[in-house]
């Protein structure tokens, strides 16, 4: 009888040990975040939001063709921006520009800028006629456009000028509009020894309620009617549009003016382009609050296939040096990796970060080499061979992201997570009172309407995470799991590396704000 009892104390303490660990690998970590992936349910596709402003080859000397890290990116489009000279009609720089010299306080690199600048332009000569091939200059741009398609994107082209150029109206709007017809032409018709690079999106202007822009709304409108029409009658297929600005929330002759004219006299406008900072609120969220209100505004207006293209955003547009390190940081990778995550479900259909290249504000050293946000760009970019989309429970909208997806054969399982935490002193960009000096006296920034910042963001939960991935696509068979992390010790670097079995992964580890991961499941 003791000898019986004794076995069944050992099989109840035995049994009880199992329930114990049981429950300890199912229960979440106290501080982590529970995710879950269904794997064998595929709700749609990754879409690509990995747009950017500024070229792979360098805009001013110094800085690195880029063209390969381009690739790395898996970089889909790039908008001809800040290019300073190529690619642009009639810009035209000066050395004491209060604009350029906040961009550029260096002396020595602003000459230069301003001599190649200005020597770069597509039309030097106002009074030359644009019907004719020897007008033009287009050895510049051809070099730019030559090196967006070596890196695998497509060109997103911004017709306009540059910051720190002129902002007066140009003299001629018909005779401008006709250049910007043999540009097209040039590019897609092989017009003046030109190719047939099958440009589609041709942008008009850049933030004209802000600094680029010297005329009235009125003008502005006529301007852009002739433009968009010429290009139309290039190829009817173009994807025209504008007016790419700067204040998007905030209702006014840009917004609202220009989209009435637009419906009014059937003006093309295949797409309304429009820019978002965080700079006073940090979240990451900001832009797909503004894309439901541009949403809502076309719609209203039975723009209901106007596309909505971000084609300008970051964390902060303070490109000052006291703002690098947080620029090229971890926090502003974490914060990059959320806002991508957050496009997906976004009334977005194109995004253009500002900006990629080595210059202000860029993805990349002076060497070539990768900030931590650059690494952000590549994890998202490897997400992309994973395309098949799978659902993701446990995520939220204020900073704790996850992206998963599933490869075409099945054969690859991956997993995004971003950790961003809103910092608890906010920035806000400050204009020198030089520059602020020669701004438009239109132009009054306390009457600018901002997006106002949520109050019910809570962090809980954010130390970590659980995630469980189940129904794999090999069902019950082996396979490995690789992770990689960007974080203030990492960059990318595979930080994990084990194998397992059984169709489900559990996964538990510690990650602080700001960091990103990628999980990497494959079939063995």
């Amino acid at each position: 009888m003791k000898k019986q009892l004794g076995i069944w104390i050992f099989i109840f303490c035995t049994i009880s040990v199992f329930c114990v660990v049981g429950f300890a690998q199912n229960a979440a970590t106290s501080g982590f975040r529970s995710l879950h992936v269904d794997a064998g349910k595929v709700t749609g596709e990754i879409r690509s939001f990995q747009g950017l402003n500024g070229p792979p080859s360098p805009i001013m000397a110094g800085l690195p063709n880029l063209e390969k890290q381009y690739q790395q990116l898996h970089v889909n489009q790039i908008r001809t921006h800040d290019v300073m000279g190529p690619t642009e009609i009639d810009s035209h720089f000066e050395l004491t520009d209060p604009l350029l010299a906040w961009l550029i306080p260096d002396d020595a690199q602003r000459a230069g800028v301003v001599k190649a600048g200005n020597g770069s332009i597509i039309f030097p000569d106002w009074g030359a006629d644009p019907e004719k091939p020897e007008s033009y200059n287009f050895g510049p741009s051809d070099k730019v456009i030559a090196a967006i398609e070596a890196s695998g994107a497509e060109v997103y082209y911004r017709i306009g000028r540059s910051w720190g150029a002129q902002i007066d109206p140009p003299a001629d709007f018909d005779k401008y509009a006709n250049v910007v017809k043999h540009i097209a032409m040039h590019y897609n018709r092989g017009w003046a020894k030109g190719f047939h690079d099958n440009i589609r999106y041709w942008e008009f202007w850049n933030e004209p309620e802000a600094l680029f822009w010297g005329g009235t709304p009125e003008q502005f409108y006529s301007f852009y009617e002739k433009t968009a029409r010429v290009l139309k009658s290039v190829d009817p297929t173009l994807k025209v549009g504008g007016d790419a600005i700067a204040f998007s929330y905030n209702p006014g002759p840009y917004r609202e003016g220009f989209l009435d004219y637009c419906v009014a006299h059937e003006v093309p406008l295949d797409f309304y382009s429009w820019h978002t900072y965080a700079d006073r609120s940090a979240d990451p969220y900001d832009a797909v609050r503004i894309a439901k209100n541009i949403r809502e505004i076309l719609d209203a207006r039975g723009l209901t296939k106007t596309e909505s293209i971000l084609s300008e955003w970051n964390l902060t547009p303070d490109f000052t040096e006291a703002e690098r390190d947080r620029l090229r940081g971890v926090d502003n990778a974490a914060f990059i990796g959320a806002a991508l995550t957050y496009f997906q479900d976004s009334e977005i259909d194109h995004a253009d970060f500002y900006r990629g290249d080595a210059a202000w504000m860029g993805l990349f050293g002076l060497d070539g080499s990768y900030f931590k946000t650059a690494y952000t760009f590549k994890a998202m970019g490897e997400m992309l061979a994973t395309p098949q989309r799978l659902p993701v429970e446990g995520a939220d909208t204020f900073g704790f992201a996850a992206l998963a997806g599933r490869s075409a054969n099945g054969d690859t399982v991956q997993i995004l997570i971003s950790n961003y935490m809103i910092p608890t002193h906010l920035h806000a960009m400050e204009m020198p009172p030089e520059v602020a000096k020669t701004l438009p006296p239109t132009l009054d920034f306390s009457k600018i309407r901002s997006l106002p910042r949520r109050e019910d963001i809570v962090y809980r939960d954010n130390a970590g995470y659980d995630l469980t991935v189940d129904h794999l696509p090999w069902g019950k068979g082996a396979f490995s799991i690789k992770r990689y992390r960007i974080d203030k010790g990492n960059n990318l670097d595979l930080v994990e590396e084990k194998s397992g079995s059984g169709g489900n992964v559990n996964l538990s580890n510690a990650m602080a704000a700001d960091a990103v991961e990628l999980v990497v499941v494959q079939k063995r």
